[in-house]
């Protein structure tokens, strides 16, 4: 009977150590971003936000719209609320204001906020479309903050035809 009984309580133990494991890498409040530019569709999951010095960059072609979506899932037991801020940055100086309200989220349930940048209406109207562009998105989520470096393509022109080789 004793030797039984040792066998059950390492085994509730091991159990135990397994539930905490999975417990632990589940709850909690996790992000995503997900871009659409033209035909491409990009997710930065939330594993990959893990280091904190990390910048996501993604490309738009001069003149194209980029929907952003950002989603929030919370796993936790208790509502999650924040405020949302999103704004767009150049050379350290903030360019707009893109969204601003506060976002509140039940247990175990994903909210999410959506926009859209339009790089015609971004770039001032006397700059060139064949000159690429650098501008920062910044998602502010309470404390946390989150970067997408946005690198607006020139417009790509045909290439001149190559010339005739004489005869």
């Amino acid at each position: 009977m004793r030797k039984n009984l040792f066998l059950y309580l390492v085994l509730a133990c091991f159990v135990g150590i397994i539930a905490i494991f999975v417990v632990d890498g589940y709850l909690g409040i996790y992000d995503t971003v997900y871009v659409t530019a033209g035909e491409r569709e990009e997710k930065a999951e939330p594993d990959f936000w893990i280091r904190q010095d990390w910048v996501w960059t993604i490309g738009v072609n001069w003149g194209e719209k980029a929907f952003f979506g950002y989603e929030v899932d919370n796993r936790q037991f208790s509502t999650y609320s924040a405020d949302i801020e999103v704004s767009v940055w150049h050379s350290q100086e903030k360019v707009s204001d893109l969204v601003s309200q506060p976002m509140l989220v039940a247990a175990f349930d994903k909210g999410q906020v959506e926009w859209v940048l339009d790089t015609a209406e971004l770039l001032p109207g006397d700059v060139s479309p064949e000159q690429s562009y650098e501008y920062t998105v910044i998602i502010k989520r309470g404390e946390i903050e989150r970067k997408i470096i946005v690198y607006i393509n020139p417009l790509a022109y045909p290439p001149k035809p190559a010339p005739i080789p004489p005869r």
